[in-house]
């Protein structure tokens, strides 16, 4: 009887409910919670003149940034082997060639493989988004080219895509909430499926929502 009543002491009682750091650390680690994801915010243009009349003292900044989208589109667009499989995608009259077939469209289903890998066919651009960044005591303008589906049936319809098949908003969307990360070129991506593009986009845009609602719970997930 002495042992069971001074094991429960209330001053035993408050030591054994009170959270030390390693049991919160653990609690954070299993409740899935982390900081939620960096975010910035970035305008979204489709050309240098759309840009310039909402920033009329801003022209030539405008038409640099616009002219950085372009080059970096040419760099980063995921590459079709297909004209058809590019159209399936983004919608007829949307796909360029690019490398060995840039400047000229070809006719019909032909295949840039048959270039030996020197040809491809790419998306053009729907817009880009504009954002911007401190550096040091000046402030520093950045783009990334962006794309959208014309097709009702592809996963990318009305959205708004990277070249790296990360959605960062809807169609109609003038100003964008996005990771710093879509602002990095990646390296382009080679489509080989039809309709692969729209599957890697797809996949991508669940990942970004399953970490939004990770990171935004709660104590106790």
């Amino acid at each position: 009887m002495k042992r069971s009543r001074s094991v429960l002491s209330p001053r035993f009682k408050k030591q054994a409910t009170a959270p030390t750091a390693a049991a919160v650390s653990v609690s954070l680690m299993l409740s899935g919670c982390s900081p939620a994801p960096k975010q910035e915010t970035a305008q979204v243009y489709k050309t240098a003149e759309e840009c310039i009349l909402v920033n009329p003292d801003q022209e030539q900044l405008c038409r640099d940034v616009f002219g950085e989208a372009m080059a970096l589109a040419e760099e980063t667009a995921p590459r079709f082997n297909s004209l058809a499989d590019c159209e399936l995608e983004f919608g007829a009259d949307q796909c360029m060639g690019g490398g060995e077939f840039a400047g000229s469209l070809a006719d019909g289903d032909q295949y840039a493989e048959s270039s030996g890998g020197g040809g491809w066919f790419m998306p053009m651009m729907y817009g880009y988004m504009m954002g911007s960044m401190l550096s040091g005591s000046s402030r520093k303008y950045r783009s990334a080219p962006l794309y959208s589906s014309k097709n009702a049936r592809s996963p990318m319809y009305g959205k708004l895509v990277t070249g790296a098949g990360d959605t960062v908003g809807r169609a109609n969307d003038r100003v964008v909430r996005t990771s710093p990360n879509n602002f990095t070129p990646k390296k382009a991506t080679t489509v080989t499926q039809r309709g692969g593009f729209g599957k890697i986009a797809r996949v991508k845009s669940t990942q970004a929502r399953s970490s939004t609602k990770s990171s935004s719970r709660g104590w106790g997930g």
